[in-house]
């Protein structure tokens, strides 16, 4: 009896099925997914070891294997969306070993830095690590264990950064300069947030037997291990490192560094671009951005220069902030108008709630606006932690644009569909594409115009002031990594073109450049191309065409490379059904 032989599209289906599980396997082993998506707090800390690029690489080569052979035309729709996000995150984690030196990625889903030592790598991974030690409920001996294992968890963390900081350094590959006063102050309030919020005391154990023994048990791996492993890191940074560090900066000042910025460049677009290309296209759309902003001048009647019209903005009622609660209050406000005409634009809510708090005082100095946070762990609400350090700052003037970007219709929105979406795989819940997430978040922004919440112009000055600002980026990333550009002269272009006080330049420039590089281009190259598919599809469909159709169709997909979006919304709209 001949035994049963698939077909080649079974064959492609479970392939496509393989492949999506190993890549799932990476992701999902990362203990911040796993509690994103309400599992067990059994997975592990990110794995920055040289092994474990050497894994990831592994797994990546055998993923593209997998799908090597399968017909995509053959696939149902949504199979076919799988085995290309799976391609996606299998070519850039094949490369994760050979890169090693010079990027990795912190987040194990495509978030690559050159150092682990800036407040957007380092620092973004040990605030996520505070708040799931500050919220960690014991209720039995195990929790302790488990408790105690996370801490073990951290030295290890710690100390592969420090082996990864010694290759590197082996190998002529150092921290710049410019940027060694931030690491150091990063790596410092890392620690005192440690020996501040790592301890537990006996009354959050008092559902365990021996509370005060398991809270001195704590206290002894935090002051043996994990202590003393932050002050090694902070000792490497010395006077010594120092002196052979490199000047200026850039990926270009690091060896071989210029090529593996033009291989993150095209992944965190999604497109084939070339650094040159992104920089002109930073310069053309600036100039468009430039005559708006003129526009709104005029409109106002004001009659000065750009330069002194900043200066009459931030004198205008409320354009200052006088406490960092104020900050976070006009935030709030601009939240609840976009409640108002939602429903208009957008046929699904998300069931978590949002709000905004402010940045952990250790990544204040090094983050120039902020972050979202989607719900994880006890914490149910969407979070943005923004910057309340900088009163006099674009976050006041730019409040609004912020808010939509960050939260509702923005980032929120997107990464509560996502992770709640039963149509989806645990794998497409989870994932990350840079140039989709910051892409739709900005595309979220501008579309808040269309919907009528930039009414007042100072706000809609505001809004071009943050597209002003975030367009800058395709200028002097680029410019700084490859084309030659010195630190003062990226610093000038911003002060030129935007309305940012010349801490917030600082930071940002040293996160282009010294951070991580070429992850800022996804935000204007994203938006502009989410725009284009909306525009072609307006065309093709005239009066049939819907936002709210628009906006499921986009979001219920997930996060996927742009030209995958594109052929997605390309079924899903046809040009029969026109």
């Amino acid at each position: 009896m001949a035994l049963y032989q698939p077909s080649p599209q079974e064959r492609s289906l479970i392939a496509v099925q393989k492949a999506s599980e190993l890549a799932n396997a990476v992701i999902s082993n990362c203990i911040f997914w796993r509690i994103a998506q309400g599992k067990p707090i059994d997975g592990s800390l990110p794995d920055i070891s040289l092994e474990g690029a050497q894994r990831r690489a592994a797994c990546g080569q055998e993923i593209l294997r997998l799908l090597s052979g399968i017909d995509d035309a053959s696939l149902p729709h949504e199979v076919v969306l799988t085995a290309t996000l799976a391609r996606f995150f299998a070519q850039a984690w094949s490369q994760d070993a050979d890169r090693y030196w010079l990027a990795v990625d912190v987040m194990e889903n495509t978030f690559y830095g050159p150092f682990v030592q800036t407040a957007y790598t380092g620092g973004f991974i040990f605030n996520e690590l505070r708040k799931v030690l500050a919220e960690f409920v014991f209720r039995r001996d195990s929790d302790a264990d488990r408790y105690l294992a996370l801490l073990g968890d951290t030295t290890h963390l710690l100390r592969q950064i420090h082996q990864r900081t010694a290759g590197q350094a082996e190998r002529g590959i150092r921290i710049h300069k410019l940027q060694l006063p931030g690491s150091r102050k990063l790596l410092e309030g890392l620690r005192n947030t440690a020996a501040a919020v790592y301890p537990v005391a006996p009354e959050r154990l008092a559902a365990l037997p021996d509370a005060a023994a398991r809270s001195a048990e704590i206290q002894r791996r935090i002051d043996q291990s994990v202590l003393p492993a932050f002050d090694a890191l902070i000792s490497q940074l010395d006077e010594h490192y120092e002196a052979l560090a490199p000047e200026g900066v850039g990926m270009d000042k690091l060896p071989g560094g210029a090529a593996v910025y033009a291989e993150l460049l095209r992944m965190h677009t999604t497109m084939d671009l070339t650094p040159e290309q992104v920089h002109a296209a930073g310069h053309e759309r600036m100039a468009r951005i430039q005559a708006q902003m003129a526009e709104v001048r005029q409109q106002l009647g004001f009659t000065g220069t750009e330069a002194e019209f900043a200066v009459h903005l931030r004198r205008q009622p409320g354009a200052i902030a006088a406490s960092a609660d104020e900050i976070g209050e006009k935030m709030r406000r601009h939240k609840d108008r976009v409640e108002q005409r939602f429903d208009e634009f957008f046929a699904q809510r998300s069931a978590w709630e949002y709000d905004l708090e402010r940045l952990p005082a250790a990544l204040e100095s090094g983050m120039t606006w902020g972050y979202y946070s989607r719900p994880i762990g006890n914490e149910k609400r969407g979070l943005y932690y923004y910057n309340g350090s900088k009163l006099d700052s674009q976050s006041v003037i730019a409040a609004a644009s912020l808010v939509f970007h960050e939260l509702v219709p923005g980032h929120h929105l997107h990464l509560t569909l996502q992770m709640s979406n039963p149509d989806l795989s645990d794998f497409r819940r989870s994932c990350v594409v840079n140039a989709f997430n910051e892409g739709w978040a900005e595309y979220a922004a501008a579309l808040a115009g269309e919907m009528g919440l930039y009414d007042n112009p100072y706000d809609r000055y505001g809004r071009l002031s943050q597209d002003a600002f975030l367009t800058c980026r395709l200028v002097v990333d680029s410019g700084m990594n490859v084309l030659g550009w010195s630190w003062e002269q990226a610093k000038q272009y911003m002060r030129e073109h935007t309305m940012c006080a010349e801490g917030e330049i600082e930071s940002d420039t040293l996160r282009y450049s010294c951070g991580i590089p070429a992850q800022s281009l996804a935000y204007k190259l994203g938006d502009e191309e989410i725009l284009r598919m909306r525009r072609k599809l307006q065309d093709r469909l005239g009066e049939q065409f819907s936002f709210r159709d628009f906006h499921s169709a986009v979001l219920g997909c997930g996060a996927l490379p742009l030209p995958a979006l594109e052929w997605h919304l390309d079924q899903v709209f046809p040009e029969s059904a026109a």
